[in-house]
């Protein structure tokens, strides 16, 4: 990945390859329709990045830092996402940008939070219990479901999970 990376310019993808390594970088892709701007895109530092991906390391999906020649990082993508850096990752490495690449973007959740609350203030309708009930239901919930479906490779980190409370609390 990284001799074709090398010739992709910040902000570029696999259009920016010599038209002799186009074929080579793509296989069978190549001939495939649809624009296959996924493949081998380069973050910009003046641009927006793209969306992250469960497999933000391969040929398909990876996405390229701005200056060096190599794939993100799982903390790098967790923190496009907004995650903060306290925040643990566990499992095989694929598993780990799977969990990011899965996740809702940190800010996007908090502003849909927020405006639902905001909805449901202006409403007529208000819920029967609190909405600090529903989120302590919703955790109880959550943490209920991490201990039934704990495994060695995917287990929620209660530092995740205290994260979540003393921010939303």
């Amino acid at each position: 990945m990284a001799s074709f990376f090398q010739h992709i310019p910040p902000g570029g993808n696999w259009r920016n390859l010599p038209q002799n390594l186009q074929e080579l970088a793509l296989g069978k892709s190549y001939y495939a329709g649809g624009g296959k701007t996924g493949f081998f895109r380069r973050l910009s530092w003046n641009e927006p990045a793209p969306t992250i991906t469960g497999r933000a390391n391969r040929k398909g999906s990876a996405i390229c830092h701005p200056d060096f020649v190599r794939p993100l990082s799982v903390r790098e993508c967790a923190r496009i996402q907004g995650f903060p850096d306290a925040w643990k990752f566990v499992g095989s490495m694929s598993s780990q940008y799977q969990q990011v690449g899965n996740a809702v973007p940190v800010h996007l959740g908090a502003a849909i939070g927020k405006a639902l609350i905001h909805h449901l203030q202006k409403s007529e309708h208000k819920p029967s219990i609190s909405w600090d009930e529903q989120l302590s239901t919703a955790v109880k919930t959550l943490r209920a479901s991490a201990r039934n479906k704990k495994s060695k490779n995917s287990q929620i980190n209660k530092t995740q999970l205290s994260v979540f409370d003393s921010k939303y609390e």
